[in-house]
């Protein structure tokens, strides 16, 4: 088992793209400890073609086969690890003072369902300059993921990556950066994981695009095709959440962020596709900022939501055949919207929702939502409806007209906010302020009103200018 370990790490790093290699400061050794084997390396390292290397401690692993194919371990982790640069120069070290990982090794998916892995109280420092400099610190990084074969080849559960209490400070700069805690969580649910590998595999092999057009093996191409077509993605829900992040100097701070969380979503299940997007921003600071702070935007929640979006359509229908898209002008970035996106968009009759967007401040607020079917027979190629809340208009106007006296900034700004204000349809909100309405209609003629108002009868009043609407004239069939 020893050997194979050993020559499956080192096929693998010599077939990456540093083309590295596998050294050993002595001779690696195995022992049988009941049903497991128990192997030491002493201080691996690893060598790149270019001269730089990864050098650890002693590492020592414990192995024990569960099946054919999977293998549960466990890792007693070395404390320390030292990166040089291409001379062969120590450039970092890392240290910290306690971790270990264990989890189970499919051999057929070359991948590991099962992981559990933690650092506690790590170090960074920087070795390249002649005094040693502490670059930062982190109290803990964990990595878990517990996925289970519920059917076979379908793969469900979470998985985690959590850093806690970051800080930065590299040689050479003043900044220095906080971060009380990062998040990334996942669960997927009926995820067709060897296909996913297989399609990684043929991807991670045609690697060849340039700006203006792809050009790769043409059978390979074909083969992702078919294999993402086929595969079941099932469902999956991921988030990624920034904690108490702030950029400091010794005289002050340059900004802070309380949170940032970004969720995304997907359900193949619900034919051709569902996908949603969300990402709130709160407790925002900066310094320097031009405008008054009262209103200065410290929340910000934008949340979408895909219905019938033929995601798997889009990137396989030109793959799937490569001469009739070479005929048809495909190839090029700029005509793939046109020939590809936007019949099958239309075709599927795509909806996009806007469940909320906001953006707050202590004295001004914009709350909206709003509905966007594709509709290839409306002049507008959409319809659609939107309802958007401003408050404190009357105070950002005020402030408007204050900069515009002074010179801070561009009379064409206050004329716009009272224009707005003109529009909108005053009322008293929920929580008592005075709130401007604005109902926008996007009709199947391709006319725009706001508060029944046809922005066609602005167009020629010199306040605001629109593009005239073009009839849409495009064909796709629905395919699944």
């Amino acid at each position: 088992m020893l050997s194979e370990i050993l020559d499956y790490i080192a096929d693998k790093l010599a077939a990456s793209e540093v083309g590295a290699r596998l050294e050993m400061g002595d001779t690696a050794i195995a022992r049988a400890v009941g049903e497991s084997v128990k192997m030491k390396f002493p201080a691996p390292e690893i060598v790149a073609e270019d001269g730089s290397w990864v050098r650890l401690e002693d590492m020592v692993a414990r192995v024990t086969p569960i099946s054919e194919d999977a293998f549960e371990f466990s890792l007693e982790l070395p404390h320390s690890v030292a990166v040089s640069d291409a001379d062969g120069q120590p450039s970092e070290r890392i240290d910290w003072r306690g971790g270990a990982m264990r989890g189970v090794w499919r051999a057929d998916l070359e991948t590991f369902p099962i992981f559990h892995g933690n650092f506690h109280d790590v170090v960074l420092t920087d070795l390249s300059r002649a005094e040693v400099h502490q670059d930062g610190t982190i109290e803990t990084i964990s990595l878990d993921q517990d996925l289970v074969e519920l059917t076979p080849g379908l793969w469900s559960g979470p998985s985690a990556l959590e850093v806690t209490k970051l800080e930065i400070q590299p040689a050479g700069e003043v900044e220095t950066l906080f971060l009380d805690r990062l998040s990334l969580t996942s669960d997927i649910r009926d995820f067709d994981l060897p296909a996913w590998q297989a399609l990684s595999t043929v991807i991670s092999a045609n690697p060849v695009f340039n700006q203006e057009e792809f050009a790769a093996d043409e059978q390979k191409l074909r083969e992702a095709a078919e294999v993402f077509a086929t595969m079941n993605a099932g469902a999956a829900k991921s988030t990624i959440a920034l904690l108490g992040l702030q950029f400091d100097t010794p005289e002050q701070t340059l900004f802070s962020l309380q949170e940032l969380s970004l969720n995304m979503a997907y359900d193949n299940d619900a034919q051709p596709g569902e996908y949603s997007f969300g990402l709130t921003v709160s407790g925002l600071e900066q310094a320097e900022i031009t405008i008054p702070p009262e209103f200065h935007p410290r929340v910000g929640t934008l949340k979408l939501h895909l219905e019938r979006f033929p995601i798997r359509q889009i990137l396989t229908i030109p793959l799937r055949d490569l001469d009739a898209s070479s005929n048809a002008g495909i190839g090029k970035y700029d005509a793939v919207f046109e020939k590809i996106v936007l019949p099958l968009i239309y075709a599927n009759r795509t909806v996009v929702e806007f469940e909320e967007v906001s953006l707050r401040a202590a004295s001004v607020s914009l709350t909206a939502h709003g509905r966007l079917t594709a509709e290839e027979s409306s002049m507008l190629g959409v319809v659609g409806n939107a309802e958007i809340e401003i408050t404190g208009l009357d105070k950002l106007i005020t402030e408007a007209a204050r900069q515009a006296e002074s010179g801070e900034s561009a009379p064409e700004f206050l004329a716009m906010l009272t224009f707005a204000k003109g529009l909108g349809r005053p009322e008293i909100n929920a929580d008592g302020e005075v709130a401007y309405m604005f109902d926008i209609l996007l009709s199947p003629a391709g006319e725009i009103t706001i508060n029944e108002i046809p922005l066609d009868l602005l167009q020629g009043s010199g306040q605001t200018s629109l593009p005239l609407a073009q009839p849409q004239h495009v064909q796709a069939s629905v395919r699944n």
